[in-house]
């Protein structure tokens, strides 16, 4: 005997003595491949009835992922591969070689296409096309796209050439998935791995096919003796099979190699896809009857996963509906129509608009990937700049050209700029190399995070959210690197020996910082991005909306702040180059808009729209603050346990009370504002600066923080008419951002004006609340004893002083004073002891009042609605607002 067969006899002595005690030996069975298979179904019941709760029987290999990844066997909610009887009845009745007329032939083709835009829309093809059994068919018939298919010809000529191109778009879409991450984030990632058999054709055998295809649907609409509704069907079909193939040239054309490989592919694609939108919305303004279509049985099999046990498992995903699928396919192709302006684009600052509308759209996830790719591929921006020149460029745009200018007139004449008698000719000339190194190095840097905030833009919009937090920390260390570059520019170009030029190197009000400006002029940008992405994304409660407007003010008014100071330098260096200019103007302009010159009134005028935008951002986010805070105050606004309040008693009433003294507000403040604490700059503002600002509304009543808001919300349209008059010659991308944030300007203030005529009951309490009862209100929340109106001052609780603790968040009027007053023996006391009497008076009537307050408002009648405004896709990034009445009776005070 073999050593072989001397192991495999002992194999098989040791799994036929596998075996628990009391646990049935059962013997090994052979099946007909000669796999030997063990009945263990004793042995795992007698293991299982062992464990305890919490226990798991698992081998030393089972991981955390393949714990997450598993399914519940022989369970018909969780277990998608099971089949009942009714699927195997279903799944029998298929057959690949059935004769199928132009009528069934047409119910799959229109099956197929739900399955392809479901697929698009970040499903898995075990979703959608894998439940095709004509899709999947391992062999294929010898008659596809020949003469011979005259037997099956619906079949053979029509549906198999269908499906071949089918495949050959999705091969299309496949690759240019696996170019990018886009996938990563997408359901379509899971089992989604294409069917071998389509790279068995080319696309020019694809389109030989479908030619085929047509002369043969052709034939079929022009025979006499053919059934009518044979004859109609023929007619849909051709309409698919025209879109079809104006599918597969589009994504053939658009693709990323082939429009480096060849020029002219840019044009035809763009022709391809035209064409393609026309017949589409042609075919849907067409009527065709439901019952044109004859369904085919067991064709599809909705539990297809249990054929792909390698793949990981998918959930259920309804396809889409005819109207749903058309609408979809729609839209994927308006967002593939910005393929050509993009590579169109003249300018930076024109992609910065781009990127920043496109990512509002929320396109697919395979136009979002072609845009990733066009942007950044083979180092190469745009298909053809280099990443260098393309941040220089940037960098140029924002910050003016006086820096750029002096040191591309170093590198062709520095013989005659260290000659130079003027102060912008003697930049960088003490040592000219060592400046262009370091300046090329600080740009390389910056490059990288540019290119990184370009392709985050077309990630969907949690990961732009995500990922914008996590870069913030980057652009703030690229900020420190041009500060100091800025600075060390300063000193070397005012001379090595002046002292006074290094003390002036670090004062803003001397130095220009052109590449820091830049640098945290994007870094703003995340800011505002990430916080108006939470907006769209629904991530804030109505309780958090008052401090998200509040911060997002704050932030644009330092962008605001900061655009004016870049403007303001950029207009008093205005013309100190002109000889420099005038010198490079003899020389061949650069082929591409990336190597050409950028003067100071292009730069001034890119700051121009930025100031108009950005102010009117910064009045809106104030008006939207100054509502949802009055709004709290009238109790339209609480969060959860405020609301759950009433009724509770014991430890729940005490858990409830402790969500609302500050150190849990702190840590709720910090925790949702944490990574901007982190930043150098701008200043962050802390949790007691908040309350600081917020303090600073107590003397003010909610009528009159509603009416400042309306007054907000009309200096933002004024700025947003102004800036678009004064701004003409504005491209579209612009235009449009302004006109949907007017529109949202526009909605709230309608809100507002409604709330005047909507309760009188709310007008007369939004006359009445002011800060101090808001407060008083806070501390009968914290458990604050009501007083009586002839008690002392002498009964306080803990929760009044932790209420109270926050001294610089509060405004005198606001803090009631309980301690007893000391003996005076000065004027000052005297008067000292007057004034906390007169606090102490005032706290006492607003706690008194409260309870009469807590009542009006529970009865006022009205609820407001935060929704985002979903008139446009950027319009969405803020919240409409508006007041309706509550079915709850309103009572008068």
């Amino acid at each position: 005997m073999s050593r072989q067969e001397d192991d495999q006899q002992l194999h098989t002595e040791e799994t036929q003595s596998m075996t628990f005690a009391g646990a049935e030996t059962r013997c090994i069975e052979r099946d007909d491949s000669g796999m030997e298979w063990l009945d263990i179904s004793s042995l795992m019941t007698l293991g299982t009835s062992e464990l305890g709760v919490g226990e798991l029987l698992k081998t030393e290999s089972m991981t955390l992922y393949m714990a997450l990844t598993s399914m519940e066997v022989m369970e018909p909610r969780l277990d998608m591969g099971m089949l009942s009887e009714e699927d195997k009845q279903e799944i029998a009745k298929w057959d690949v070689n059935r004769v199928l007329s132009l009528r069934e032939v047409l119910w799959i083709t229109q099956k197929l296409f739900y399955c392809e835009i479901t697929w698009h829309s970040s499903a898995s093809l075990l979703q959608t096309l894998y439940m095709c059994n004509y899709f999947t068919v391992q062999e294929i018939p010898d008659s596809v796209g020949s003469a011979r298919g005259a037997e099956n010809p619906g079949r053979d000529l029509v549906l198999f050439p269908m499906i071949f191109a089918l495949g050959a778009c999705c091969l299309q879409v496949w690759k240019e998935y696996l170019k990018e991450n886009i996938y990563a984030e997408e359901d379509v990632h899971f089992g989604s791995q294409p069917v071998e058999f389509f790279n068995q054709f080319s696309h020019s055998q694809v389109i030989e096919m479908m030619g085929t295809a047509r002369g043969y649907l052709q034939e079929i609409s022009t025979t006499d003796n053919v059934d009518v509704r044979e004859q109609e069907a023929a007619g849909v079909l051709l309409e698919y099979l025209e879109m079809r193939v104006l599918w597969l040239k589009t994504l053939t054309f658009l693709s990323v190699d082939c429009m480096i490989d060849d020029p002219r592919a840019l044009n035809q694609g763009t022709k391809c896809l035209q064409e393609l939108r026309a017949r589409h919305s042609a075919f849907q303004n067409k009527p065709f009857s439901d019952d044109l279509a004859v369904m085919v049985a067991g064709c599809f099999d909705p539990k297809c996963m249990r054929k792909y046990p390698s793949m990981a498992p998918v959930k259920p995903r309804p396809l889409l509906t005819h109207v749903q699928s058309h609408q979809a396919f729609d839209s994927l192709l308006n967002d593939l129509s910005l393929v050509h302006p993009l590579l169109q684009a003249e300018s930076v600052e024109s992609l910065v608009n781009f990127f920043t509308c496109f990512a509002n759209r929320q396109p697919m996830p395979f136009v979002r990937s072609l845009m990733a790719s066009i942007f950044l591929t083979n180092n190469l921006v745009l298909l053809r700049y280099s990443p260098l020149n393309f941040i220089k460029r940037a960098i140029r745009e924002i910050s003016g050209p006086y820096v750029w200018d002096v040191l591309e007139y170093m590198e062709r004449e520095p013989a005659r700029l260290a000659t130079g008698n003027t102060r912008a000719s003697q930049i960088l000339v003490q040592d000219p190399l060592a400046a262009v190194s370091r300046i090329d190095g600080f740009c390389q840097e910056a490059a990288r995070n540019l290119m990184d905030w370009f392709r985050i833009m077309c990630q969907n919009a949690p990961r732009q959210r995500r990922i914008c937090l996590k870069y913030l920390t980057s652009w703030d260390v690229l900020q420190g690197e041009a500060e100091e570059l800025d600075s060390w520019l300063y000193v070397i170009s005012s001379g090595a020996d002046n002292r006074a030029s290094e003390m002036e190197a670090v004062n803003p009000a001397f130095n220009p910082f052109w590449f820091s400006s830049w640098a945290y002029h994007m870094k703003l940008m995340m800011m505002e991005n990430a916080l108006q992405i939470g907006v769209r994304l629904d991530l804030y409660l109505d309780y958090e909306l008052p401090m998200i407007y509040g911060y997002g003010a704050q932030i644009l008014q330092s962008h605001f702040d900061h655009l004016r100071r870049m403007e303001t330098m950029l207009a008093g260096k205005t013309g100190q180059n002109k000889q420099l200019v005038r010198e490079q103007s003899r020389r061949v302009e650069h082929k591409w808009w990336v190597g050409q010159h950028v003067d100071e009134s292009t730069c001034l005028r890119h700051l121009s729209r930025w100031l108009v935008y950005v102010e009117a951002q910064c009045h809106l986010a104030t008006a939207l603050w100054l509502v949802s805070h009055a709004c709290e105050r009238l109790r339209l606004v609480r969060a959860p346990w405020a609301r759950r309040l009433q009724g509770l008693s014991g430890d729940a009433l005490d858990t409830c009370r402790q969500q609302e003294t500050n150190e849990n507000q702190a840590v709720r403040y910090a925790l949702r504002f944490r990574t901007f604490s982190r930043l150098n700059s701008p200043t962050p503002l802390t949790f007691g600066g908040w309350m600081t600002t917020v303090g600073q509304l107590d003397e003010s009543s909610a009528s009159e923080l509603f009416a400042h808001a309306s007054r907000t919300l009309g200096k933002a349209r004024m700025v947003l008419d102004d800036g678009c008059n004064m701004l003409g010659n504005m491209d579209d991308g612009w235009r449009s951002k302004m006109q949907e944030l007017r529109y949202v300007a526009v909605a709230n203030s309608v809100a507002l004006a409604k709330l005047q005529n909507l309760s009188e009951v709310m007008q007369n309490q939004a006359l009445q609340v002011s800060g101090s009862l808001a407060l008083a209100h806070r501390q009968i929340l914290l458990g604050a004893a009501q007083p009586n109106a002839g008690e002392g001052s002498q009964s306080t609780s803990a929760s009044e002083k932790e209420a109270g603790g926050c001294g610089s968040a509060m405004t005198a009027a606001a803090q009631p004073s309980f301690a007893s007053a000391s003996v005076s023996k000065s004027k000052a006391k005297r008067e000292k002891k007057k004034r906390r009497a007169a606090k102490q008076g005032q706290g006492q009537g607003a706690l008194s009042k409260a309870s009469e307050w807590l009542v009006a408002t529970d009865n006022l009648g009205v609820s407001v609605v935060w929704s985002c405004c979903d008139a446009s896709p950027q319009a969405s990034n803020w919240h409409q607002f508006s007041f309706v009445i509550s079915d709850k009776p309103a009572s008068s005070n």
